[in-house]
Parts: structure tokens; C-alpha cells; sequence
């Protein structure tokens, strides 16, 4: 009597041979998600970094650098004139929920030094999608200050994009090749981000990561206790657990 008492209190393995495959097959992944967030959150974390200490560093004048060097953030000042004809608008662009474009303008520098491309921010669109904002003009010679910017990846574009027979140019995204192409004439590698008070500037805002650090964390742990509910399905799937547990629960 006391053996069998003791068999029934005793814990048992009995493989539930179904929800193990299913364990077995997604346990390493969600696993691996979460640590793959991780890794997203720490490259985030050393871009929004780089940021910050380059945006204290004294600005230099862009005419001076070589584009061949890494320059991603870092603050420049820029002496020129704007050639108002020759502005760039990229489509969709959402801000706060409002459709609009983001203002790209040629910037020639003194001293014949390459020309580079200003993005100067953010202006409002309208519902006709062939309605244009009016962009205003900038003349004379300014000095402007930002910090330099390219993307880290090849931009997503749908289809191909459409040049068109006059200008303010409307793209999916910056392509300095293309321009260079269609204007006979390359420019500084890098496009310059204005600050929000210099000249020309429209609405900057800009954001260095699209999801900051502690949104990857946050998922990351979801995956991870994603993980851990996998393995305690198994457990009680597979074991008189629950059973044991019930059973000490009544008592």
C-alpha cells in the first residue's frame, strides 16, 4: 500500500511524442530570435553612440574632408550657394501620422570643391499626389551646419524610379548614382543633414535608428519567454507533473 502511494506521488517521463516535435522545432527558434534582437539592440546602441559623440565634436568644413574616410554623423559646416533648381523630393515620408516628402537640394561649395546634397528636412505633401509643395529658395551665399549622413543599406524602392523632364525631382529614395548619371556630375558621397536653425532648414527631427535599443530588448525577452513556455509545455506534456502538482495543491 505505502509503495503504490509512493508510485503515485513519484514523478514519471511519459514522451509525448507530438508536442516534443513541435517543442524540438521551435524552441531553438524563438531562442535564437531573441538573441538575434539582442544583437539588433547592441548595433542600435553603438549607432545612437556614435551619434552622440560626434554631435559634440567641433564642426569641420566638408570642402576639407575626403569621402573615402567614414564621416557618418559627424558635424560639418559647409560655405556655398544652393542651386535652387535642382532639388530632389522624397516621397513618403510620415510624420506624425502626415504624408510628406523630405527636401534634397544641390549645395555648391566655394573653392570649386565638389557640390553635396543638403537634405534640409521635412515639408508637408498634399492629398493630390501630383500636387507639389512649394519649396523656398535660398539665395546668396550661406554657411550651413549638420551632420553628414548615407544609408547603411540599400534603400527599398518598388518598381523603378521615374525620372522626370523637369524639376523638383520626385524619388523613393536618395540615389546619388542616378543623379550623378542624369546630371553629368558627381557629388560629395555624402548627403549633409541640416541642424534645425540653419539656413534652408524646413522640419529636421532627424532620427539616427528606426527602433530605439529598448524596443529590441522588449522583444527579445518576448521571444525569450516564448521559449520558456515551449519547455514548460513539454515538461507537463510529456510527465505526471501536472498531476503532482494538482494532487499537492488539494492536499
Amino acid at each position: 500500500m505505502k509503495s503504490q502511494t509512493q508510485d503515485k506521488s513519484a514523478f514519471r517521463w511519459q514522451p509525448n511524442k507530438g508536442v516534443l516535435c513541435f517543442v524540438l522545432v521551435f524552441l531553438p527558434l524563438t531562442i535564437s530570435l531573441g538573441f538575434w534582437q539582442l544583437e539588433r539592440a547592441a548595433g542600435k546602441q553603438r549607432l545612437l553612440d556614435e551619434f552622440q559623440a560626434r554631435e559634440m565634436a567641433t564642426p569641420v568644413a566638408v570642402a576639407t574632408l575626403q569621402d573615402t574616410d567614414d564621416h557618418q554623423y559627424r558635424r560639418v559646416s559647409a560655405r556655398g550657394e544652393f542651386d535652387n533648381d535642382h532639388t530632389v523630393l522624397l516621397e513618403n515620408r510620415i510624420r506624425r501620422g502626415k504624408p510628406g516628402f523630405e527636401v534634397v537640394t544641390l549645395f555648391k561649395l566655394e573653392d570649386n570643391a565638389r557640390p553635396i546634397w543638403v537634405n534640409r528636412g521635412w515639408i508637408a505633401g498634399f492629398m493630390e499626389r501630383k500636387r507639389l509643395p512649394e519649396i523656398p529658395s535660398i539665395e546668396g551665399t550661406v554657411v550651413l551646419f549638420g551632420h553628414l549622413y548615407r544609408p547603411l543599406s540599400e534603400p527599398f524602392v518598388v518598381g523603378e524610379e521615374v525620372w522626370q523632364s523637369r524639376w523638383p525631382q520626385v524619388l523613393q529614395n536618395f540615389d546619388r548614382t542616378l543623379l550623378a548619371s542624369r546630371m553629368n556630375g558627381e557629388s560629395f558621397a555624402y548627403q549633409l543633414r541640416l541642424d534645425q536653425g540653419s539656413r534652408g532648414a524646413l522640419q529636421t527631427d532627424w532620427s539616427v535608428v528606426n527602433v530605439l535599443p529598448e524596443k529590441h530588448r522588449a522583444y527579445a525577452v518576448q521571444w525569450f519567454a516564448m521559449a520558456f513556455a515551449l519547455a514548460v509545455l513539454a515538461v507537463f506534456a510529456s510527465s505526471n507533473l501536472g498531476s503532482l502538482l494538482s494532487a499537492k495543491k488539494s492536499h
